[in-house]
């Protein structure tokens, strides 16, 4: 059996061919369990995919868009106004 180097921040690296085995991905969460002095390491359930909070979140950017368009627009006006006087012909 493998061993593996425990880094001095606790760490350590899931070998690639176990982590491929049990569908562990970067990004992943994982859960340690303690039993009868042995820890055991298991992927934990991957998070739902929020539809609703993502839909809430891109319709309140929209909204703000809406609001900042024009000032974007009114803010490259005067800056072109500004660089065209400081550019000669």
């Amino acid at each position: 059996m493998k061993q593996y180097m425990v880094t001095r921040k606790l760490q350590v690296t899931i070998p690639k061919k176990l982590a491929e085995k049990t569908g562990i991905r970067p990004g992943d969460s994982v859960v340690f369990e303690e039993a009868g002095g042995a820890i055991t390491l298991r992927r934990a359930g991957r998070a739902e995919f929020d539809r609703e909070g993502l839909l809430s979140a891109i319709q309140g950017l929209a909204g703000d868009m809406q609001k900042v368009g024009p000032r974007v627009k009114d803010a490259e006006r005067a800056l072109v106004e500004d660089l065209s006087g400081h550019v000669s012909a």
